[in-house]
């Protein structure tokens, strides 16, 4: 019995590491190759040592022939724009699931449910031609509304708000509170941790939504940096090192904003899993 457990102990450990090398892997040939010379990347075998011919001269390629900047400030404004309304249409959605009963709640919700069932790619062409006749496209506005996406943080906010005490709700509707006032002053602060993880989780998904971009996006100065990264890829196509050095430029900030928000991310997370 015990040699059973652990034979189960060492696959499980063996499993473990394999599944993590996988996952830690990519990152550490992009962090390395960044630093090294081209030539280093593409003989045999491929020099990965890190420290060794050390060099800055990858991200002067990027700063040079590539306009980060810019797509960082295209991807930054789409992205916040999106996240803040997002959340505030999931938990202004999610409130109404929670607390408050009109004809067809149910049904609405397993509407809105639904969509979450939908591939991404089944709704291309109908949202292209929406933002065609609306005459939204090659916008930054047009790319943000046509990306908000609440389906998800309506499902998040409503099992939050649904084990908030409903007495504070009664007391407040006693003292004469609309409703209105209730959601602003009593769900939307108690909310903050769900806030918090649907809008990282817009974050995200609207940074590195590279396919709705290049749809939507056609103008140079209106790129955004998944867009980007291809562009340059293509522009520096034998240059393995500079791909690496803006790879890593562009994960750096995601990596910052994660490190902050994981404390909301996973309150959020596990928001509502238990009543009481």
């Amino acid at each position: 019995m015990k040699s059973g457990r652990n034979r189960i102990n060492w696959f499980s450990t063996i499993f473990f590491v394999f599944l993590l090398v996988l996952i830690v892997m990519p990152f550490y040939i992009m962090l390395v190759g960044a630093f090294k010379p081209n030539v280093n990347l593409i003989k045999i075998p491929v020099d990965l040592v890190p420290f060794k011919d050390f060099t800055l001269a990858n991200f002067k390629m990027v700063f040079e022939k590539s306009e980060l900047l810019l797509w960082l400030r295209n991807s930054f404004l789409i992205s916040i724009s999106v996240s803040v309304l997002t959340a505030f249409i999931a938990v202004t959605a999610g409130y109404a699931f929670a607390k408050i009963e009109f004809p067809g709640k149910r049904f609405f919700f397993i509407l809105v449910m639904a969509t979450m069932m939908m591939p991404k790619q089944m709704l291309l062409i109908p949202n292209y031609l929406v933002a065609y006749n609306l005459h939204l496209q090659d916008t930054i506005h047009g790319v943000i509304l046509t990306s908000i996406a609440p389906a998800f943080g309506v499902f998040l906010s409503r099992q939050f708000i649904s084990s908030l005490p409903t007495a504070l709700f009664d007391a407040a509707e006693i003292d004469g509170c609309s409703e209105p006032g209730k959601f602003f002053w009593i769900a939307l602060p108690l909310s903050f941790p769900a806030v918090g993880t649907i809008s990282i989780f817009a974050f995200f998904n609207v940074f590195n939504d590279y396919l709705w971009q290049i749809i939507m996006i056609s103008s140079k100065g209106l790129k955004t940096l998944p867009i980007g990264l291809v562009f340059f890829a293509q522009k520096v196509k034998n240059n393995i090192s500079a791909q690496l050095a803006l790879s890593l430029l562009a994960t750096v900030p995601l990596i910052i904003i994660f490190l902050l928000f994981q404390n909301f991310f996973v309150r959020g997370v596990t928001a509502g899993a238990v009543k009481g």
